[in-house]
């Protein structure tokens, strides 16, 4: 069996759709109610295939109040995660 390890500070890359970036949005707005000189919501950057970049922690704080069973989802249920570390164990 294979295990990877991955910290909470490794970046992950997900397809954000509609509703992820208007669950960003919606943040950013409360922020600026709080801090009126924020800047306005920019979405995140996408590379080429569509993904855009997010430390573990902070998809899970950004997102983490939406994501329940049977909820709509901010984004494709695939999850790349970057530079992990694959090792064999014993069963």
């Amino acid at each position: 069996m294979k295990t990877a390890t991955v910290n909470i500070n490794n970046c992950v890359k997900v397809k954000l759709n509609e509703f992820g970036l208007a669950v960003m949005k919606s943040q950013r707005e409360k922020l600026q109610a709080l801090a009126p000189s924020m800047p306005d919501f920019t979405p995140p950057a996408v590379d080429s295939e569509g993904y855009s970049k997010f430390q573990i922690w902070e998809l899970m704080q950004t997102f983490g109040p939406v994501l329940y069973l049977g909820g709509e989802l901010p984004f494709d249920s695939e999850i790349n995660f970057t530079n992990v570390a694959i090792t064999e164990v014993a069963e």
